[in-house]
């Protein structure tokens, strides 16, 4: 068989896996989960002929430590990196996903936010193209959030220079420095412009040249919707504040913003998810011009949420459902999942996504990994793969952590012994924290022994394949 471009795909039976990854989306922010508003058909689509996870979760409710972990198949407590404010790049020997995609015969290429590492004033990440190459990448093109490009410089920046737009974009992003992270305004740059806009198409651009001969895996790792919240031409308008529900547990005597605020925000925010959706839609169709879709997984997920004013907060860094909860959604062809428009309620995490994708490519999962793969269930062979998921995050000297089975989630903050304790079964808002119910002592307790009995048997073995020099 001889595809549009004159490759012969014929001795490629693997399937292509491309991972669609956004930042800081909350997983109630989708038409498929029951948002009244929000506008995601093409993500729809995508949970109707797939799989939507429910019950997702990230392993650390902020950017670097949770992206740490895809990559390596730990959890933060076993790969060292807590928080975002790190000295030094993750290491790349520990980013094992792109090689063992590599050793399983696969072109690796990764487009967007990384975020291994953060770059000082005026670095350039084409610097780095051997860092790339050590992670296992065949193709490699990083972007920042907005917030940190007009100090560096990338393929982005110079691409805005070249179109006469570098300096409106440094303006406007030092403007929202000294107005807040959270100001919500429209962007300045046309929708084409924005990083988003720049990544799809750098991304449909890839998939137009990349080989059809070879299986491949493409993670295309969108920026947004990350602050700033700044959508873009149509959709700046495409939602009004007055149209924007508070959350039901939007606390007023909490919240730093009033309510007006929060809707505005809300309203940019949906309006980004909502041009987010648009660029996935211009992916599937090169995916189906490509030649290979019937042999070809699409994943779509985040990173973490955004509060949104759940609780009275906006960001992230907590493990309220807002921010800690993810949207997850597995789709392919009938040959390859058996779920078809399933929503299963089980308890997974973001971190499955390492063993799903090498076991959906013929590859070894190294002996190593923290998490489970996720086929058995897209497969119709189990209802669920895990009696509980994880979180952790380090804010300041504090470990904090969560635990999430199929009914309950616990947390705990060390610093001050802050703890909740949620029937989410019953209060999917988390609005009534039990922990000192006396008549769910017995259920505090389980959740306890299951983090403690998580903690002990993930620490990374460092002396694993030690051969001592006498018998």
């Amino acid at each position: 068989m001889v595809d549009h471009v004159g490759f012969d795909t014929s001795i490629n039976t693997k399937p292509d896996i491309v991972f669609i990854f956004c930042d800081q989306w909350n997983a109630r922010y989708l038409g498929c989960t029951g948002h009244p508003l929000v506008q995601t058909p093409q993500l729809d689509a995508l949970a109707a002929g797939g799989c939507l996870f429910d019950t997702a979760y990230t392993p650390s409710p902020v950017c670097m430590p949770a992206r740490a972990s895809l990559a390596s198949g730990l959890y933060p407590h076993a790969h060292g990196f807590f928080s975002n404010y790190t000295g030094q790049p993750f290491p790349a020997h520990q980013v094992t996903l792109f090689r063992c995609l590599q050793q399983a015969g696969y072109i690796t290429a990764k487009i967007g936010k990384y975020h291994y590492f953060s770059l000082e004033w005026g670095q350039d990440y084409e610097d780095y193209r051997h860092y790339y190459n050590q992670l296992g990448l065949d193709w490699a093109e990083e972007t920042s959030t907005p917030f940190q490009g007009p100090f560096i410089n990338s393929n982005y920046t110079r691409w805005l220079k070249a179109h006469g737009l570098l300096d409106t974009f440094i303006t406007d992003i030092g403007h929202r420095y000294v107005d807040g992270q959270y100001v919500a305004r429209p962007s300045p740059l046309p929708p084409d412009m924005t990083a988003d806009g720049y990544l799809g198409q750098q991304t449909l651009a890839y998939l137009n040249r990349a080989p059809i001969d070879k299986p491949l895996f493409l993670c295309a790792s969108f920026p947004g919707p990350h602050t700033p919240l700044d959508a873009p031409g149509k959709y700046a308008n495409m939602y009004h504040p007055v149209e924007v529900a508070l959350p039901p547990n939007y606390d007023r005597q909490r919240c730093q913003y009033g309510e007006q605020a929060v809707t505005e925000m809300t309203a940019q925010y949906m309006g980004k998810i909502t041009h987010l959706d648009h660029r996935v839609g211009e992916i599937i169709a090169a995916l189906k011009q490509r030649g290979n879709w019937e042999n070809t997984v699409i994943v779509f997920s985040a990173d973490h949420g955004d509060n949104m004013g759940e609780h009275g907060r906006v960001s992230k860094g907590g493990f309220q459902d807002g921010s800690a909860r993810v949207p997850l959604i597995i789709s392919g062809s009938a040959a390859l999942i058996s779920a078809r428009g399933d929503r299963n309620p089980s308890p997974v995490s973001f971190l499955d996504l390492f063993p799903t994708f090498l076991e959906l490519a013929g590859a070894k999962i190294p002996d190593y990994c923290q998490a489970t793969s996720l086929l058995p269930i897209l497969r119709g062979e189990s209802d669920g793969v895990n009696d509980a998921v994880f979180s952790e995050i380090a804010n300041g000297d504090s470990f904090n952590y969560m635990v999430r089975d199929q009914r309950w989630k616990w947390y705990l903050q060390t610093r001050n012994n802050r703890q909740g304790l949620f029937d989410m079964e019953r209060d999917p808002h988390e609005m009534r924290n039990l922990i000192s119910s006396t008549a769910q002592a017995d259920t505090l307790q389980r959740l306890r022994d299951r983090m403690l009995r998580f903690l002990l048997v993930t620490q990374l073995n460092q002396g694993r394949g030690y051969q001592p020099l006498f018998k």
